[in-house]
């Protein structure tokens, strides 16, 4: 495992925005001409998108959801790669590593905030497989304040299961934490972890997966999570879960009987006071939506 010192030559950071969205500008917090001459849109908000296993700055979440952003709003788009430290076939020190991009992570926005007078408000964490405990860890080295909001998509579930809130995404790592799964069990935790989780399909299997010489039948389910991400951005109908009381109740199909009707919004655009547990369904290829009239599947 690299040392744990920030910055590290192993975790870089790039800014996408209207202006650059094919000639990324490399932030570094310790060169502040990098900072000073970003081509920052002003008092709009900082998304932050970071990969997981064997991901880099083009590879997913970044891929879907840094275009639909950019289509849909002027905002910063701040892209994590740590490539160099999550490679194959290492991913016992892939998970590990976790705690050191989020340590780098967390000392790059302080030095925004604290140096450059950014609005830790502004903020928003969005972690795919890995990179949704790197958010977690985050928060365990901000010193800045608290973060607003923190999106997992379908955090991943080897090596990180464990009673230590501090060591996986929980919902202690933001004001607000919404997490949606999408391969429980196998590459994705089934455990709820934020003030929203949201189940696509159940959770485990997504209708229209299969494998592939390019792609195993979970790597599909796993990656169908920030494919959902990135349509709920721009959405004329979005994804609707109704609330339910644990998945074990979904499981058994008795949520109708101890549950509501209660529906909640899933992504970008979930509201902020939401609560509990919630499942929606999907079409079987793009687009992915059913809006609140649940339709059979296509």
């Amino acid at each position: 495992m690299p040392a744990m010192e920030c910055p590290n030559e192993n975790i870089t950071f790039w800014l996408y925005t209207r202006s650059n969205k094919d000639n990324p500008h490399q932030i570094m917090a310790n060169v502040p001409e990098s900072i000073k001459k970003a081509p920052w849109v002003k008092d709009s908000q900082v998304k932050v998108l970071i990969h997981g296993y064997t991901g880099y700055k083009d590879f997913s979440p970044n891929t879907e959801i840094r275009p639909a952003y950019l289509e849909c709003c002027d905002y910063n788009i701040i892209s994590v790669d740590y490539n160099p430290i999550t490679r194959e076939p290492c991913y016992y020190e892939s998970a590990r590593n976790t705690e050191l991009v989020g340590k780098c992570l967390a000392h790059l926005i302080d030095v925004l905030v604290e140096s450059y007078q950014f609005k830790l408000s502004l903020f928003h964490i969005i972690g795919f497989s890995l990179g949704g405990h790197v958010a977690g860890f985050v928060s365990n080295f901000l010193k800045s304040g608290k973060l607003e909001r923190i999106t997992a998509l379908d955090p991943a579930l080897p090596l990180f299961v464990t009673t230590d809130v501090t060591r996986k995404i929980d919902a202690n790592d933001a004001k607000f934490v919404d997490v949606l799964h999408t391969n429980a069990l196998e590459k994705g935790k089934l455990e709820t972890c934020g003030h929203v989780d949201h189940f696509a399909n159940g959770g485990m299997n997504q209708p229209g997966c299969k494998a592939t010489e390019q792609q195993t039948y979970s790597g599909c389910n796993h990656a169908r999570a920030p494919v959902y991400y990135a349509e709920s951005i721009t959405s004329n109908i979005g994804f609707y879960g109704t609330k339910c009381y644990s998945w074990i109740t979904y499981l058994i199909g008795w949520c109708e009987l101890v549950g509501s009707s209660t529906e909640v919004i899933f992504g970008e655009h979930v509201p902020r006071n939401a609560s509990g547990i919630y499942f929606f369904s999907t079409n079987s290829k793009s687009p992915y939506a059913r809006g609140k009239n649940k339709k059979s599947r296509t």
